[in-house]
């Protein structure tokens, strides 16, 4: 099983900038089952155009709150992907692997770098 992970620092506004064309170059020399793309910092970008522009299977967008956050998870073909919780800072899913019927648990987590915990100042 391949995964790539990246913490991008945004994403820009459209699908065609540099650091999107270097992911789309990655994905396609790497050729990850799964991939997790963390802190977009962008809401505008549909699952479907997103899947379209890497090529991959399907995907799951979590949409960033204002210009802070986001995340996304594309798959390929040689996996099934079942998202069963998503929040402003993880994917959680089942995974399976087609080609072994092996299934296992995914926690994508992005650790938010501004987080305070409830009293401190």
């Amino acid at each position: 099983m391949k995964t790539l992970g990246w913490n991008c620092q945004g994403v820009g506004k459209t699908l065609g900038n540099p650091k999107l064309c270097h992911l789309a170059r990655m994905i396609s020399a790497t050729k990850p089952q799964v991939t997790f793309i963390s802190e977009t910092k962008n809401a505008k970008f549909t699952s479907a155009q997103i899947s379209t522009r890497f090529n991959v299977n399907d995907s799951i967008i979590v949409p960033s709150r204002n210009r802070s956050g986001g995340l996304w998870m594309l798959w390929s073909d040689e996996v099934e992907v079942s998202v069963h919780m998503t929040s402003l800072n993880l994917v959680l899913s089942l995974v399976t692997d087609r080609s072994r019927n092996q299934k296992f648990g995914l926690i994508c987590i992005y650790g938010d770098p501004y987080h305070r915990a409830a009293g401190c100042i």
